[in-house]
């Protein structure tokens, strides 16, 4: 019997290229479907590959602030990614899947499930090994730039502060704060709440029962009246509400 080989994972990157679609070195990036670099080299340095932040993760001092940049999202097999001293990646091929503005582009690497739950994985594995015992916090905390802090559990809370930080809680009627600017908070379970800084987003998930699936909804801070610092949960009808005392 011939075994059925496992599913390649992908992982989807983040880049931004001219309004004509040009980067570095005159290079055009197609509006959708493959993209191939011709001179590849898997040394984890930058040059001889195609580069983005996966999961938006990295310095975003390497995406263009120019008002007319062509935001891109690009899927990569996750085997074939180079990390770049934590600050970015490279890789050699890979299929472009949005174009666009800034706002489509991070709304869809945010939205993603498996990023999500990826996120939530990876940051309470790195609690876990820091608690005595080996065994899950019920409530985590960091601060500092990039700290990350997570917590698993129903009921949980997890917390950080410091610009880029990022808080992610798994359970249902937990909570994910992240304060400073540019941070962002996320909750895998049912009934959550989460909140962000100045410029920052949330996630929150919750069960479409009408069709039968897990949604995914992500608040903006500054966009559709969502505020800093404040939490936010969803209703029955997965709209984001504020939570009052």
């Amino acid at each position: 019997m011939v075994k059925k080989q496992a599913p390649v994972e992908k992982v989807l990157v983040i880049r931004t290229a001219s309004a004509d679609g040009k980067s570095y070195g005159g290079f055009q990036w197609p509006k959708s479907g493959s993209v191939e670099c011709r001179d590849w080299d898997p040394a984890p340095r930058c040059g001889n590959g195609l580069h983005g932040l996966q999961w938006g993760d990295g310095n975003w001092a390497h995406l263009s602030e120019a008002v007319d940049a062509l935001w891109q999202v690009v899927e990569v097999d996750a085997d074939l990614v180079v990390v770049i001293d934590s600050d970015k990646v490279k890789f050699p091929r890979g299929s472009v899947v949005y174009s666009g503005d800034m706002p489509g582009a991070v709304k869809l690497v945010l939205a993603n499930e498996q990023r999500i739950l990826a996120t939530v994985k990876s940051i309470t594995a790195a609690s876990r090994k820091k608690s005595k015992g080996g065994s899950a916090p019920k409530t985590a905390a960091s601060s500092g730039y990039h700290s990350r802090a997570a917590s698993s559990g129903d009921s949980s809370t997890a917390a950080s502060s410091g610009n880029s930080s990022k808080a992610a809680s798994s359970g249902n009627s937990s909570t994910a704060v992240a304060k400073g600017k540019d941070t962002i908070a996320m909750s895998a379970g049912f009934d959550c709440f989460a909140s962000a800084g100045e410029n920052g987003c949330f996630a929150l998930a919750w069960n479409d029962k009408g069709a039968k699936r897990t949604r995914i909804v992500v608040g903006y801070v500054g966009e559709d009246g969502i505020e800093a610092d404040v939490l936010y949960r969803l209703n029955a009808k997965g709209k984001l509400e504020e939570v009052r005392n």
